[in-house]
C-alpha cells in the first residue's frame, strides 16, 4: 500500500540468576517480595509486590490493593511510584522489581546458581499496559530504566521500559519535563 511503513520491535529480556545481579537489584527483588506480602487481593487472590529505587537512591514499595468495584484497585507498580513521589517529588526510576503470583504461592529466588531453572520467562509477573505507563511517566525520557521480575522457579526475567512500551506517549509529547521540575522542588 502506499504511504503505509510498516515498523517492527524485538523485545530483549534476560534471564539471570538471582546471584548474578547487583547487591543493588537484590536488595530491590526482597523489597518487592515483603511488599507483596502485604497485598490486598480478596478478589483475584493474585498478590503483587514492586520496589522502585529512584535517581535519588531511595528505595520504595507498593503492593496491590484490590477493591469489589475493580476500577478502583490500585497496582503494585503504582502504588511503589506513587509512595516515592509522595516522599519525594517527582523523582526518576533507576529500577523497578516486580514480584507477583497466587496468595497460595511462595515466589523465593534461586539463591543457587548451579541449580539451572532459567525457563519459561512468559511466567513471569509483568507490568501491564497501565502500570508501563506510569512507569514510562517517571523515566524522565531514559528508555533505558531497567525492570526486574522474579519468575516463579526463583530467576529474574530483565527488562527495560524499551522493551515493555515501545512506542511510547509520555511527558516530552505534552511539552511537560518532569526532570527539570523535580531538580526545582524542594
Amino acid at each position: 500500500m502506499a504511504g503505509v511503513k510498516t515498523f517492527s520491535y524485538t523485545v530483549t529480556a534476560t534471564l539471570a540468576h538471582f546471584a548474578d545481579l547487583s547487591a543493588s537489584e537484590q536488595e530491590l527483588v526482597y523489597a518487592a517480595l515483603n511488599a507483596r506480602r502485604n497485598a490486598q487481593a480478596p478478589y483475584s487472590h493474585y498478590f503483587v509486590g514492586a520496589a522502585v529505587r529512584s535517581n535519588k537512591g531511595t528505595l520504595h514499595t507498593g503492593c496491590n490493593v484490590e477493591r469489589c468495584s475493580y476500577t478502583q484497585t490500585t497496582h503494585a507498580e503504582q502504588n511503589a511510584i506513587d509512595n516515592m513521589i509522595a516522599h519525594w517529588g517527582p523523582s526518576k526510576i533507576e529500577t523497578i522489581a516486580i514480584v507477583g503470583g497466587p496468595a497460595s504461592a511462595t515466589p523465593a529466588p534461586n539463591l543457587n546458581p548451579l541449580i539451572t531453572t532459567l525457563t519459561h520467562p512468559e511466567e513471569a509477573t509483568l507490568p501491564c499496559g497501565h502500570c508501563r505507563q506510569i512507569i514510562w511517566e517517571n523515566c524522565f525520557g531514559d528508555h533505558n530504566v531497567t525492570i526486574l521480575s522474579l519468575t516463579p522457579h526463583g530467576d529474574i526475567l530483565r527488562a527495560t521500559i524499551r522493551d515493555f512500551l515501545p512506542m511510547c506517549f509520555g511527558p516530552d509529547q505534552l511539552g511537560i519535563d518532569y526532570a527539570n521540575r523535580s531538580a526545582t522542588v524542594i
